[in-house]
């Protein structure tokens, strides 16, 4: 039943037509600033790898602080929830069997925060939303500590 829920979004799916493109949004483990200095690279070339291997179109990606940004670009037979169990999953076994240190700094054993938020993006804001997730970086960081 659950193959033929995921079938039936596919096809209704009111991108289907015009693009399949998603800005998603997601966080470390109790919000943990974990992306200051090499981690953060190492991260981000990481989930570039992963979508490489994987087949996945990962259009513009920038980690700030404590969480990711991703433009995601989705192929007919992908699912979003498909998609960021691969990226999120994959990252997360790596980076916590390389520093297993992390696991006492998020105080468990899960890398990232359970789920994501994401977005639909429409064909005409593709630039400016890869803009925004460009400029992640050059904004105030606004959540609370």
């Amino acid at each position: 039943m659950l193959d033929i829920c995921r079938k039936c979004w596919s096809l209704q799916s009111k991108d289907t037509d015009f693009g399949r493109h998603y800005h998603v949004r997601f966080s470390t483990k109790g919000r943990k600033d974990a992306f200051e200095g090499d981690l953060g690279d190492e991260v981000g070339g990481l989930l570039h790898d992963i979508a490489r291997r994987t087949g996945i179109l990962l259009v513009e990606a920038e980690l700030v602080a404590d969480h990711a940004h991703l433009l995601v670009e989705l192929a007919q037979h992908q699912t979003l929830p498909g998609v960021m169990h691969q990226l999120k999953g994959a990252s997360a076994h790596f980076i916590l069997h390389k520093y297993p240190e992390l696991k006492i700094d998020l105080r468990s054993h899960s890398f990232w925060q359970k789920g994501y938020g994401s977005r639909w993006i429409p064909l005409d804001q593709i630039a400016t939303v890869r803009h925004y997730i460009r400029t992640q970086r050059d904004r105030p960081f606004r959540h609370a500590r």
